[in-house]
């Protein structure tokens, strides 16, 4: 896997390479998915935490206002069967163990006339469950953790061959819940027609932590699904 600032240095080249293409103006856009990757890994003093084999899904979608004005939304969600605590696995007799994850994104951006690039914030929030359910019909056990922030993001997105394809990078800073950092995110779609495609993307969520209190976290997202453009 690439590291972070070769990832970043990728998407700054992708970015720069959609200057020639077809502007994408604030039209709107709806984005419903599937989630069949992801994974959340937090780092502290004490040692790390993995949650893995995580799917899910969700929704984005970017509606224009006025002139080149745009409100974002999203809202997605996760569950991961795999956790492990320093590479070895959690394991709890006649029980199952599963980590959900839920995210809200809503925000504000501006395209820049006659260029792909657009500029945007968004208010985040980050919920994360995790629970214990008993075979045995035992109580089961749960921890609830929210996290807020924001984000700042500078983006690409526009058309080539004959806007058959539409490609997309961005990178930005995030600040949530007392950790902050990268956050990049690249993707392509495939236009069925002018209004419908289906699309992918990856998007990488890296924080910087202190103490166990507040853990280094790593997010990580596959998404593939259908785009309707209006």
């Amino acid at each position: 896997m690439q590291s972070v600032k070769t990832f970043r240095k990728t998407l700054v080249l992708a970015a720069l390479a959609a200057v020639p293409m077809t502007a994408a103006h604030a039209a709107s856009q709806l984005d419903v998915y599937y989630t069949p990757y992801t994974l959340l890994k937090g780092d502290s003093d004490s040692g790390s935490v993995k949650f893995d084999n995580g799917d899910g899904y969700g929704a984005k979608g970017r509606f224009g206002l006025i002139d080149n004005v745009f409100a974002s939304l999203e809202y997605e969600r996760n569950t991961y069967d795999s956790i492990s605590i320093n590479g070895t696995g959690i394991f709890v007799p006649d029980s199952k163990i599963r980590d959900k994850t839920e995210g809200y994104r809503g925000g504000i951006g501006y395209m820049v006339p006659t260029t792909p690039f657009y500029v945007e914030g968004e208010y985040i929030r980050l919920d994360n469950k995790q629970k214990i359910t008993f075979d045995n019909g035992g109580a089961a056990e749960s921890n609830n953790d929210t996290n807020e922030g924001w984000g700042a993001h500078l983006g690409a997105q526009g058309k080539v061959l004959s806007d058959y394809i539409t490609l997309n990078a961005e990178i930005g800073y995030v600040d949530v819940g007392g950790g902050d950092g990268l956050e990049v995110l690249g993707g392509l779609a495939f236009n069925v027609t002018q209004n419908l495609g289906v699309f992918a993307d990856y998007r990488l969520t890296s924080l910087t932590g202190g103490g166990d209190n507040n853990p280094a976290t790593r997010i990580e997202e596959a998404r593939v699904g259908a785009r309707l453009t209006f």
